[in-house]
């Protein structure tokens, strides 16, 4: 299946989307939304105006927004709405919202007697380019980001840019920060992208099919990370230490951000292990500062950081394995980091960001 096939955009994923809802109205199949509040209010009207079939209900689910509430209460929450709504097998899931609806909906999906179909309609900029893509669902447990989870891939993503304009700015740069990512492990021309450029949401639309075929691509040659879906986990060992800490400490953090923070010290091990250009670095800081609020928080945490890492799903026993990079566009995975050394990378951290500052 390529991009074609499993993502489409625009039209294409109206008339997509059109042809569901119809099928299902006709076949007696039960066909469901899953939004949170959020996307109830400001996306699901959007999507009633293109799809243009006022004849037929939307049945949806409405969860909490917000990463604190994808947990296990959330997703029995689901499966009890499924099964109120007398959903069966054939039944549909459409999860339209952030990478927090489609990771939870894609769960319930994976789970609900024994699996039913799923659908992924991403309504930011985050779950077009990644979290929406792939098949990896999770909710997190003990404050442990993804910890419980199945891969489990949509039958189809339909992307929309016209969901980028109800987003908050900061909402929009915490998916730059996983675009920049896939410049960094695959695609360097991702990182000369400048978000301050880019005024309409069409603007984003060549960027996202980029990594969306990055994504598929990578995913599809190994759909259970198994080798080399593990490279576009680049930032994300220490930015779910970040996330998780701060979503213990009731901090806000997003997740780009969180990503956003944990490649610059992942470059750090780049360069110490790898020889990567320090230039590099120095040049990633400055888009780093120019378009997130550094999350800073205390050395004495450190330990408490570390101590999260050696309970993230990418780890063998209690080897911490990294994703680096030797040059822009080529990464190695499963690369082991001594606690010492990770020490000292979240102190440069926070010696760069103060010094930026």
């Amino acid at each position: 299946m390529n991009i074609s096939d499993s993502v489409l955009f625009g039209a294409e994923a109206i008339q997509h989307l059109r042809s569901e809802l119809i099928t299902s109205r006709e076949n007696h199949r039960a066909c469901i939304f899953l939004t949170d509040q959020n996307t109830a209010q400001f996306c699901l009207p959007i999507l009633r105006s293109l799809i243009q079939l006022p004849e037929i209900e939307l049945l949806n689910i409405i969860i909490p927004a917000g990463e604190e509430f994808k947990n296990l209460d959330t997703a029995s929450k689901i499966w009890s709405e499924l099964t109120n709504f007398g959903a069966g097998r054939d039944a549909l899931l459409i999860n339209l919202g952030g990478g927090v609806v489609t990771d939870i909906g894609g769960f319930a999906a994976s789970c609900f007697k024994r699996g039913i179909r799923t659908i992924h309609i991403p309504t930011t900029l985050l779950g077009m380019v990644d979290a929406a893509i792939g098949g990896k669902t999770g909710v997190d447990f003990q404050f442990l980001k993804n910890h419980i989870g199945t891969f489990y891939p949509p039958e189809r993503v339909l992307i929309l840019t016209e969901f980028l304009n109800t987003l908050p700015q900061r909402q929009l740069l915490s998916g730059y920060g996983e675009v920049l990512k896939y410049g960094f492990v695959s695609h360097p021309e991702l990182i000369t992208i400048d978000p301050s450029l880019l005024t309409s949401s069409n603007g984003w639309e060549p960027g996202i099919r980029i990594c969306a075929g990055i994504k598929l691509e990578i995913t599809q040659n190994d759909p259970n990370e198994k080798g080399l879906r593990k490279i576009l986990n680049f930032g994300h060992t220490i930015g779910h230490a970040l996330e998780s800490y701060a979503l213990e400490s009731n901090i806000s953090l997003y997740h780009g951000e969180a990503i956003a923070a944990g490649m610059l010290v992942e470059l750090y091990f780049s360069h110490k292990l790898f020889g990567l250009s320090e230039q590099i670095i120095q040049n990633y800081a400055s888009i780093f500062k120019t378009h997130f609020n550094p999350f800073i928080f205390s050395p004495d945490i450190i330990d408490n950081l570390i101590e999260r890492m050696v309970q993230d799903k990418k780890n063998a026993g209690k080897s911490i394995r990294f994703v680096l990079i030797s040059e822009l566009g080529n990464a190695s995975y499963d690369v082991k980091i001594s606690s010492k050394m990770i020490r000292e990378g979240l102190v440069y951290y926070l010696d760069l960001i103060e010094t930026a500052c």
